[in-house]
């Protein structure tokens, strides 16, 4: 190498640890740390990126812009905020002295910049859809390895901004950033997409209604568009809705109804074709897409409408089955029939002749019920009065199974030492064979006992609708200092069997000499709330489920209509009941 080039290198390194040297602090005053600041500004070196934009000072030449309108000014600061990820998410991380990692969005500011740049809302929309256009060009393909994952931060931030834009719903240049949007989140890997639910769970009431209204109102565009048919942009809209949706059941924003998309619940969809796309895939069509896929969509009538369905297909094999049989067994009963007498007497008859139908496979059959000594043929109403009869003595308070509270008027499972373990199974059976049968029952449980039901770990939020008092007062010790002085220690009353009063539980191993203090009151809550809702009717809650799912052993259909109820809703027209599982009461805010 010649002494010139030697000298002309040693200045293109010096140029670039100047070059660094001037990014480097900037950005990690913004909350980047060393190696994200390092490769941003490696790239804002080369002239890649472009240098965070100043947003007060944009906010100040758009406020002059206004006034004079004169805009030519402010184009280019414009333009320079949106030319990429990095740009525009290092714009919106304001420096910080004691910044050593990035703050959370500031919706507030992300709302202020775009309220000043109202009058040139086209350029701002163009220039985002040129954004999020180059970022999904550049997105490795799914066989690849994705970017790091300094860069997809920031593309995350990035795309919450742009997701947060007010004219995200207005018109055509709108709807096309949408549709590039989702496409780009449809591509990347879950961690990242995990971290947008989580992000967008944040977001306020407005904020995630904007964005539903947005994504349902392309669907119903496309829907129309392409015939009532569905295309591969369809499946990536609905996934993305599903992600928003994920992001509203932690943060509870927006009622669970304004996900329902009316093309779906019309009686102009077919939802028969569209169940058997999701139980036989390609049997009607090549793709393998269903909406069942994403129960959010459907309202609790077009659930039940699907449940019928599937139990009605599996009812009608059943009884196919036992004709069959009877040709090589002779005389088999296709129904299940039970016989039983009244109360007091109706529990243990129904106990021991469900206990038989399960040992010979038979719970699936149609159901037939003849009370013993009275007249009369089953056609469905006589049904339905033995299933009001048998919940009505298993729910009454004397028999210590379930309890009633006074504020939700929902029942809970109520603890106990005594072994009534085939009691409950026998509940958990005859609440799924009512399901089965299309029958409604009507009492409450909260929405706790779905969750359960599919696994899910109870938290705080669940004991509002179980315990509300307690759940109110677990709540304000966690805000609330010195604690100590309540004088509370990890032991908790609960009532004992037989109307014995109180009784004292330990939370954990010497629960009664470990006081609650500011800093351990959290493990004190977390354990309270597992006590109540899992430890102390665990036993309870077991064989239910194990009941329940006797009748019910699909989670995919028990899935599918979750958060619906036993309420009185506009359907269609008309003011109908609906059905589904467990016809659970909920909350107006879940319905």
């Amino acid at each position: 190498m010649s002494q010139a080039d030697e000298s002309a290198q040693q200045v293109t390194g010096q140029a670039l640890k100047d070059g660094l040297a001037r990014e480097f602090p900037g950005l990690t005053a913004r909350g980047l740390n060393p190696n994200a600041a390092a490769a941003v500004a490696l790239k804002i070196y080369y002239r890649k990126v472009k240098p965070a934009v100043d947003l007060k000072q944009l906010q100040e030449i758009s406020a002059e812009a206004r006034h004079s309108q004169q805009w030519q000014s402010a184009l280019p600061v414009i333009q320079d905020l949106f030319c990429s990820p990095e740009t525009l998410a290092v714009s919106f991380m304001p420096p910080c002295a004691a910044a050593e990692t990035p703050r959370p969005l500031d919706r507030s500011l992300v709302d202020q910049v775009f309220t000043s740049l109202s009058a040139v809302q086209g350029d701002v929309l163009t220039a985002m859809h040129s954004l999020v256009h180059h970022a999904l060009v550049a997105w490795p393909a799914a066989d690849d390895e994705p970017p790091d994952q300094h860069y997809q931060a920031l593309l995350l931030r990035a795309s919450s901004i742009i997701l947060l834009n007010p004219w995200i719903d207005d018109d055509q240049t709108g709807r096309r950033l949408l549709v590039k949007l989702m496409a780009l989140v449809g591509s990347w890997p879950p961690p990242l997409r995990g971290q947008l639910v989580s992000e967008c769970a944040q977001w306020s009431s407005d904020e995630v209604q904007r964005l539903i209204i947005a994504v349902e109102q392309h669907l119903t565009i496309m829907y129309f568009e392409n015939d009532n048919s569905i295309d591969a942009a369809t499946h990536q809209a609905v996934k993305f809705l599903a992600i928003i949706s994920e992001a509203n059941d932690q943060s509870k924003a927006v009622p669970y109804s304004n996900f329902y998309l009316d093309i779906l619940n019309s009686e102009d969809f077919d939802v028969k074709r569209d169940y058997v796309n999701w139980k036989r895939p390609g049997l009607l069509t090549d793709s393998d897409f269903s909406f069942c896929q994403y129960p959010f969509v459907y309202d609790p009538a077009t659930k039940s409408d699907i449940l019928a369905f599937e139990n009605t297909g599996e009812m009608r094999e059943q009884f196919h089955n036992a004709i069959f049989d009877s040709f090589f067994t002779g005389g088999a009963c296709p129904y299940l029939v039970l016989k039983v007498r009244r109360s007091p007497y109706l529990v243990n008859d129904t106990l021991l002749q469900i206990q038989n139908a399960s040992a010979n496979n038979t719970l699936k059959r149609p159901l037939k019920v003849q009370f013993i000594g009275e007249q009369g043929v089953d056609e469905g109403g006589v049904q339905k009065e033995f299933f009001q009869l048998l919940m009505r003595d298993m729910f009454d308070p004397d028999y210590g199974m379930f309890k009633l509270d006074e504020d939700t008027r929902m029942y809970w499972f109520r603890a106990s030492k005594i072994d009534m373990s085939m009691e409950f199974e026998l509940v958990g059976t005859m609440i799924g064979l009512a399901i089965y049968n299309s029958h409604l029952l009507e009492f409450s449980f909260p929405m706790l006992t779905y969750r359960k039901l599919m696994g899910h770990k109870p938290t705080l939020q669940d004991l509002k609708d179980v315990h509300p008092t307690i759940h109110h007062n677990l709540q304000k010790l966690l805000t609330q200092d010195g604690v100590a002085q309540l004088g509370l220690v990890f032991q908790v009353e609960q009532e004992a069997d037989f109307g014995e009063g109180l009784e004292t539980v330990d939370l954990e191993a010497e629960g009664a000499d470990t006081p609650v203090t500011d800093d351990n009151k959290q493990r004190y809550v977390d354990l309270y709330v597992r006590h109540l809702l899992e430890t102390s009717i665990q036993c309870q809650f077991d064989t239910f489920q194990r009941g329940f799912k006797r009748a019910n052993q699909d989670d995919s259909i028990i899935e599918l209509t979750a958060a619906t109820c036993y309420v009185h809703v506009a359907t269609r027209g008309t003011m109908a009941p609906c059905k589904a599982l467990l016809h659970m009461t909920i909350s107006s805010h879940s319905c």
